[in-house]
């Protein structure tokens, strides 16, 4: 039982079997073909896929001091965190390449020499190739997801279990911060509750017209006193919901649409959340049976949380991404 497991008396009755989550990872692909001259045209498709498409096998960065840099010192606090790198100017790539190298260490593996096609981006198309990225949608059927970037996402789970506190001790508001991305919403959602619930964009990196709804920035520890936080889907993904779930608080969201590696279309309502509509209409609602329904509302929390901790499982997180990619050279065929 991990370090997390045991601090949180986690359950783990309910976690996806490990070989499942590498057939979802994989897309269910028996058999993987890649178009080596479509990938090249899709490199040179415009200024970010010329950037975050590559074909990349460990064995030619092993000797490398990228490949040092990751290993020793990404991990270390000050590096981790900042977008900022020295000896490397794109912070995605190198924050991609941190745990697409990570099953490689101290492991003779025979696929060092395969070259793996990775999308560092976040919701750019990929024209139907399967290339290993964070993140896809349903209606897509052949890239791979990896766990991708995952100091942003699991580092603040960390966050969470020195700073939280218990559900009684919390305070029955609801809060929502976060960045003007993605579709419309965000922008949607903060323009109807704003007036009305501690919600608001804590930055405008989009969208420059709603800078008129920006509140403080708040503290991932100062959400945490309330019971509900909410988590809306930005370019893909919702950034915070790793964090929520971990949490002694509830995710107020609607139905996921991206997929991770975090599974979420596993995620059920009135289980592992609450379900805002997709006209964002029922914030309301769902306070008031949350007010009526407490200690239902903290069972959710902690089903939340027992499912979010099978990804959050160091020892076994890198056996399942060593799984993919072996799983991934072993089916697939370049032509």
């Amino acid at each position: 039982m991990s370090k997390i497991q045991s601090q949180q008396n986690i359950d783990t009755s309910q976690w996806i079997d490990p070989d499942e989550r590498v057939e979802y990872y994989l897309n269910h692909q028996k058999s993987i073909e890649l178009n080596l001259q479509q990938l090249l045209k899709l490199k040179e498709r415009d200024y970010w896929t010329k950037k975050e498409v590559n074909l990349i096998a460990y064995k030619q960065f092993e000797k490398t001091l990228t490949r040092w840099y990751c290993q020793l010192l990404m991990p270390l606090p000050f590096l981790r965190d900042i977008r900022a790198l020295p000896f490397i100017k794109n912070y995605r790539d190198l924050h991609s390449l941190v745990d697409f190298f990570r099953p490689f260490y101290g492991q003779n593996l025979e696929i060092a020499d395969f070259k793996f096609p990775l999308f560092y981006g976040e919701h750019g198309d990929t024209e139907g190739l399967p290339i290993i990225r964070k993140t896809r949608t349903p209606e897509d059927k052949s890239s791979v997801l990896y766990n991708l970037r995952s100091f942003r996402f699991n580092l603040p789970c960390k966050t969470v279990q020195n700073t939280d506190i218990e559900w009684e001790h919390k305070n029955n508001n609801v809060i929502w911060r976060g960045a003007t991305t993605g579709a419309a919403l965000r922008e949607a959602f903060v323009k109807k509750y704003f007036q009305h619930y501690n919600i608001g964009f804590s930055s405008v990196k989009q969208k420059p017209e709603l800078a008129r709804f920006k509140k403080p920035p708040i503290t991932i520890a100062d959400q945490l006193k309330s019971k509900f936080i909410v988590s809306l889907e930005g370019n893909d993904i919702a950034s915070n919901l790793r964090w929520v779930l971990s949490s002694n608080s509830v995710p107020i969201m609607t139905k996921p649409r991206w997929r991770s590696w975090i599974m979420e279309e596993h995620l059920v309502a009135n289980i592992h959340y609450l379900e805002l509509n997709d006209d964002l209409s029922n914030l309301e609602d769902l306070l008031t049976w949350a007010s009526n329904n407490d200690q239902e509302c903290k069972q959710i929390a902690l089903n939340g949380r027992h499912f979010v901790h099978q990804f959050l499982d160091d020892s076994l997180d890198v056996r399942i991404r060593r799984n993919v990619l072996q799983e991934y050279a072993s089916r697939a065929k370049y032509v």
